[in-house]
């Protein structure tokens, strides 16, 4: 018994060490999936889940909250022109503010929310782009 535990372990060093030689060689890892349908997904991905949680509000919110989110993240600033972000993260904050004015105030909470919503996320993106880093 004793023997047969001290060959899995051996093994399972032996394992190890093969893994930490093979991690030592970056390959870029080449995504079949493609980087702009990526975005898409996320965007989906977060109308279905509000979909799921709050009805037609929620999609609007979900939708919104992943669209900000994946129009300001460090790939979509390699993968995207400045201004398909600046449209893209403008038209999500506008879904997110309909979605929580529609929440709050129903039809004329929503057209207020998409207002301020589109408003700030204007102002969010032309502040974020005007920065320098040295």
């Amino acid at each position: 018994m004793k023997r047969l535990i001290l060959i899995v372990l051996c093994l399972a060093v032996l394992a190890q060490s093969a893994l930490i030689v093979d991690a030592q060689t970056r390959h870029r890892h080449k995504s079949k999936f493609g980087r702009k349908a990526r975005t898409a997904a996320i965007i989906a991905g977060g109308a279905g889940v509000g979909a799921l949680v709050g009805g037609a509000k929620g999609a609007a919110i979900g939708a919104g909250g992943a669209g900000m989110y994946a129009f300001n993240r460090k790939a979509a600033r390699r993968h995207f022109k400045g201004r398909t972000r600046t449209i893209g993260t403008v038209a999500s904050g506008t879904a997110l503010g309909a979605g929580v004015g529609g929440a709050v105030g129903h039809g004329r909470g929503a057209a207020i929310g998409a207002a301020a919503g589109a408003g700030g996320s204007y102002l969010y993106s032309r502040h974020r782009r005007h920065r320098r880093h040295y």
